[in-house]
């Protein structure tokens, strides 16, 4: 059976064909040799989508990787109890033993003597008759958590990654520290993930884990390593991309390995290269099939409902917001016209006060919003992102360096390709 492309670029799991080592930082290396370092915790940080997951998976290997994410944890137990059960091992165990003694009676030379109903017995002479008797007893055990799984796979070469660790509530990431250090001290191999803004929730979590942390900082890919993705996959089908398509999808994947993933992937389909070609072919992705396959890429990376909330601000207070006309023909308020700033070209993940100033003065046919509107609905937007969507963290003001932030690489390229922005104010 041919290869499929689904097979190959595989933006939702292991990049089997198609992983790249980051070229000059030897971060598998570094991984492996902090893995291998007895009684710490191994801490990988970096922007969402930067990879995190599938390097620990290379590093360690698949069939040794128990993953636990922390969605859902409310006790360090439900982390072993999911460990338990990756492992396959029962929610109970029943164990059987015998126990045994002896009875005695007075036997006669006529008499018969009984033993609790078990046996009966005639004696010849009078003495002491002595029976051994034997009992079965069955004891359930229910599971001990930690000392199970550490009974189960201490000093071995098993990794648990406690993936998304930000994901707990405060309180209960300080108990999960204190677990997580003693499974480290009796010889589990722990490994933990978070995004960078709270890369620091374990120490902070547990202070007397510094020194037992060991952080391993992931950053987003550049272009040329970007680009070996795009390379190794469409030669593993046989085809061979025009490199100004090729530099295009990297610009749009912002960094993400996994973005990345998916825009090669929605290239071939948009190209019919469904599957490995005989014979080696060279294609070229014209504007109408870059932009085709764009669109159908952003319906993988649903940010609706932030966007629902970014775009439409702050409840007001009975004053109306002023509209603005954008060169588009569209219009919006200040809100709508930060985000379509945002969206423009070139895509970019940070922006500072004056560039965000130049953007969204670049879009306004007359009249554009003020550097203090600008700032303010800067600062509204990651307030609101925050207190409707905490886990996210997509979008973020700081105002001390009057920088926006957009984290995650799939927000951006949602908000460019979606459509979302375009709709009616």
């Amino acid at each position: 059976m041919a290869l499929k492309a689904t097979e190959v670029f595989t933006p939702g799991s292991f990049p089997t064909l198609t992983y790249v080592e980051r070229s000059g930082e030897q971060l598998e290396q570094i991984l492996r040799d902090a893995i291998d370092t007895p009684g710490q915790i191994v801490s990988l940080v970096g922007p969402s989508k930067s990879g995190k997951t599938v390097l620990v998976e290379k590093v360690v290997g698949r069939d040794l990787l128990i993953t636990v994410t922390g969605a859902g944890v409310e006790s360090p137990r439900d982390i072993w109890t999911r460990v338990l059960d990756w492992i396959g091992a029962p929610s109970s165990d029943t164990k059987t033993g015998s126990t045994s003694g002896k009875v005695g009676a007075e036997a006669g030379t006529s008499g018969t003597a009984s033993f609790l109903g078990l046996v009966k017995a005639t004696g010849e002479v009078k003495g002491q008759l002595e029976i051994g008797i034997e009992r079965e007893r069955a004891s359930t055990f229910d599971r001990t958590g930690l000392p199970q799984v550490v009974k189960e796979i201490a000093n071995s070469d098993f990794v648990v990654l406690v993936d998304d660790f930000h994901y707990m509530p405060r309180d209960v990431q300080a108990e999960v520290a204190k677990s997580l250090k003693e499974a480290v001290r009796l010889g589990v191999k722990v490994c933990t993930a978070a995004v960078r803004h709270r890369g620091d929730d374990l120490v902070r979590a547990n202070p007397e884990l510094r020194g037992r942390v060991r952080a391993v900082d992931i950053q987003y890919w550049g272009k040329a390593d970007l680009s070996k993705i795009a390379e190794a996959g469409f030669g593993e089908l046989g085809l061979r991309i025009d490199l100004p398509s090729i530099n295009k999808l990297v610009l749009e994947s912002a960094g993400s390995p996994q973005l990345m993933q998916l825009l090669c992937l929605n290239a071939c389909f948009v190209l019919g290269s469904r599957t490995r070609v005989a014979t080696s072919t060279t294609l070229e992705i014209n504007a109408d099939q870059m932009k085709a396959l764009l669109e159908q890429a952003s319906a993988s990376t649903d940010f609706r409902s932030l966007a629902d909330v970014l775009d439409a601000g702050p409840k007001t207070r009975g004053i109306e917001r002023k509209v603005y006309e954008f060169f588009d023909s569209s219009k919006g308020d200040v809100y709508r016209c930060v985000l379509k700033a945002v969206a423009s070209d070139p895509p970019k993940l940070s922006f500072s006060y004056d560039e965000l100033n130049k953007r969204t003065a670049a879009l306004c046919k007359d009249d554009c919003p003020v550097g203090s509107s600008v700032v303010g609905t800067s600062l509204h937007m990651s307030k609101l992102a925050l207190e409707k969507f905490p886990n996210e963290r997509a979008i973020d003001w700081d105002d001390q360096k009057q920088i926006l932030d957009l984290p995650d690489p799939y927000l951006l390229f949602y908000l460019r390709w979606s459509g979302r922005l375009t709709e009616g104010e």
